[in-house]
């Protein structure tokens, strides 16, 4: 992995990491655990944030929902 990452690539960690953030606002039960929908996004989401300092993700089980 190296540690340089170009300014494009900068530049969508900055917009990934927001729109992380902002998934995981969601408590419209007010429990404070963010709606299903929005955790997954979120989980995409921060693959796609892990792929840019190229580490692979892998599947190691299944959703149950």
């Amino acid at each position: 992995m190296s540690g340089i990452l170009t300014e494009k690539e900068q530049e969508k960690l900055a917009k990934i990491g927001k729109d992380i953030r902002f998934s995981l606002e969601c408590d419209i039960n007010g429990t404070g655990l963010p709606c299903q929908t929005d955790r997954l996004e979120s989980i995409k989401l921060m693959i796609e944030y892990l792929e840019i300092h190229n580490l692979e993700v892998t599947n190691k089980g299944e959703h149950n929902g």
